[in-house]
């Protein structure tokens, strides 16, 4: 796949070939956008008031450790470290941004350290879900960074504080953010690179800045201490964006209206915005009730093998989901009204949930991925774990 990003104001070129790598209408419980929240950015202008609504709503965030460094992310984004890479044919990056006369960041050298951030909630299609890169370059004595510095060439400004901004350029709208790490001596960059235009329909100016405040929001508290939160929905739900909210409540209130629409309705599997099943609802059947039974009264990490006779299973593969097959799996997690079911080879993961006030089962897998570790999918499955508890 090749990715290209222009971003002329920082005189950065970068051109990277990463081949193989990038891997019953109701009423929903996702909060409703208001007026108010629809027209607050109506002049492109981002009042300091209005930025720092967003900036203040309490988050529940959990601590990733990457490559040596502590991460403190809102629960529903995750981090990877991108290692630098002897340049080739098959693939190429290059980054260099000259801040002012005694700063520069330059993916050549030895210091630089690159991570992406990524978004669980799929807003955008999952081959471009990613929400912006943070750079970890050395310091010297005589850098000292202002906001100033890195917006000198911006066509226009929306918003700026002592470490961060949102600009605009060549139509595109951006964040960043910066902070001195005085145990390294390092500075840490964080610059969004959100591909708007990729979601189906585009969203329109307020959204995106809504976006980009969210986006700051991490960059902003990413060293802070972490603060305990309730990790309940309405915590969950007062700190989603307005795309992610948007998002959510779409393929809910659209899997609801199939199954009301339809009454022979038996499964419906809503899709993301690259046209991947996110999750599937089976209606409550006698083969659901059996694959309900076996799968949550279960108790232990004792394996559950299924054999090729156990026909309800067979139900699910039949209506397109395919995670329970002739193999073996570890209960890993229970809740009263949901189950967490790791298959052993390869290694994934999925949620199996019986809404209280449903008569239906969900199911969401989360596969095997290249860069999974122990905890890879712990805050995504109890996300959705809420969410569908609340379903």
């Amino acid at each position: 796949m090749r990715k290209t990003t222009t971003l002329s104001l920082f005189i950065i070129f970068i051109f990277a070939l990463e081949s193989c790598r990038q891997d019953i209408q109701s009423k929903s419980n996702i909060s409703a956008l208001n007026d108010e929240t629809e027209v607050r950015f109506a002049k492109n202008k981002i009042d300091s008031a209005e930025a720092n609504k967003v900036f203040k709503v309490p988050t529940l965030r959990n601590q990733y450790l990457v490559n040596g460094y502590k991460f403190n992310l809102p629960f529903n984004y995750r981090m990877v470290f991108i290692p630098s890479e002897k340049n080739t044919k098959d693939h190429y990056y290059k980054f260099q941004w000259k801040i002012n006369e005694s700063f520069s960041i330059n993916s050549d050298l030895k210091d630089f350290k690159r991570f992406s951030i990524s978004n669980l909630i799929e807003y955008i299609p999952s081959s471009s879900n990613e929400e912006g890169e943070i750079y970890i370059v050395s310091s010297n004595k005589s850098s000292k960074l202002k906001t100033s510095d890195f917006i000198q060439e911006a066509d226009e400004v929306l918003y700026k504080d002592e470490n961060s901004a949102i600009f605009k350029m060549s139509g595109k709208i951006q964040a960043f953010y910066f902070e001195f790490l005085p145990e390294t001596q390092e500075y840490l960059i964080y610059l969004s690179d959100t591909p708007f235009w990729n979601i189906s329909p585009e969203p329109n100016v307020n959204e995106e800045i809504d976006q980009l405040l969210h986006q700051l929001r991490l960059a902003k508290n990413i060293s802070n201490p972490i603060i305990k939160q309730k990790n309940e929905w309405d915590s969950l739900n007062n700190q989603l964006s307005i795309l992610e909210k948007n998002f959510l409540q779409k393929i809910i209130s659209e899997t609801k209206n199939i199954f009301t629409e339809n009454s022979e309705t038996q499964s419906y599997a809503p899709t993301n915005q690259g046209n991947i099943p996110y999750f599937t609802v089976f209606k409550e059947n006698s083969n659901t009730d059996l694959i309900w039974k076996k799968l949550h009264s279960k108790n232990g990490t004792k394996a559950l093998t299924i054999s090729e006779a156990e026909s309800e299973f067979e139900y699910l593969r039949n209506n397109n989901f395919r995670f329970f097959y002739y193999s073996d799996y570890t209960q890993i997690n229970k809740s009263e009204y949901s189950v967490v079911y790791k298959r052993n080879s390869p290694e994934s993961y999925c949620l199996i949930t019986k809404p209280k006030k449903q008569n239906v089962v969900i199911f969401k897998e989360f596969p095997a991925s290249m860069f999974m570790t122990l905890d890879y999918y712990k805050n995504e499955i109890e996300f959705y774990r809420i969410l569908f508890e609340n379903y």
